[in-house]
């Protein structure tokens, strides 16, 4: 998608991307070799692209590599928008799109070695992504980046999405008129409506809608008090950070 000039390209993880730029096959590697190769793929993505700004989505905490390598360079980067979601709604979400029972997903949510697609028989078509747990995820990018970061609330944007896109594109240097634009496509039925039309490509389980409901709050409804406790406990500092108190 061009919008004024600035690209946006998702998702960053793509296997497919990976062997172009790196001209090697990603299902002949191991997820460590892969792992060491990630800096210069995001390297190549700046070399390669000679305008203004690459707008990309990424699923992984900001981590480095056992080399010592920043994944994402902070010399190339204009700085991380950070979307956070209160994660007692995440574990509501995520239980849905994996297709897990809530217990599980908040097992999940509280380990430091969480990661997407880290299998490594290479059947999926992203590379391997390290997410740790919801409260180092958080960290990671808020505190350890070393690029500017802009953060989200979930929350504010459904309560005013005007408002916060016009903050991300102040942060971003993005024109206004790209603000105007991008609000009337991502109201949530909008969102919804193009999934009914086209599809959603992330979506993993054929059937369900990956733009479900888009409110906060639905944890009270969904969740268990000792669910909801367990949360509490394991990620108190962050919740508390991001106002989830």
């Amino acid at each position: 998608m061009d919008i004024s000039g600035f690209e946006l390209r998702t998702p960053i993880a793509s296997r497919r991307e990976f062997d172009e730029y790196m001209g090697v096959d990603s299902g002949l590697l191991l997820n460590e070799e892969i792992e060491a190769a990630r800096p210069d793929l995001h390297r190549a993505f700046a070399r390669d692209f000679d305008g203004p700004l690459i707008l990309r989505k990424v699923h992984d905490r900001c981590w480095v590599t056992r080399r010592g390598e920043r994944v994402f360079p902070p010399e190339l980067s204009r700085g991380a928008v950070y979307l956070a979601r209160d994660p007692r709604d995440v574990a509501v979400s995520c239980a849905d799109f994996f297709g897990l029972d809530i217990d599980e997903t908040i097992r999940r949510m509280n380990d430091q070695d969480a990661a997407l697609a880290n299998s490594q028989s290479h059947g999926s078509t992203q590379l391997p992504q390290p997410l740790g747990s919801w409260s180092q995820h958080v960290a990671s990018w808020l505190d350890d980046s070393k690029m500017p970061v802009h953060l989200v609330r979930y929350e504010d944007l459904l309560e005013d999405t005007p408002d916060e896109l016009r903050k991300v594109a102040v942060f971003l240097g993005l024109p206004a008129e790209a603000v105007a634009d991008a609000t009337q496509m991502v109201t949530f039925h909008s969102l919804q409506a193009q999934e009914e039309q086209k599809g959603f490509a992330e979506q993993l389980q054929a059937g369900k809608r990956f733009f479900r409901q888009g409110r906060a709050g639905r944890w009270r409804e969904t969740l268990s008090a000792a669910q909801a406790d367990r949360l509490w406990r394991d990620h108190e500092a962050a919740m508390m950070r991001l106002r989830y108190a």
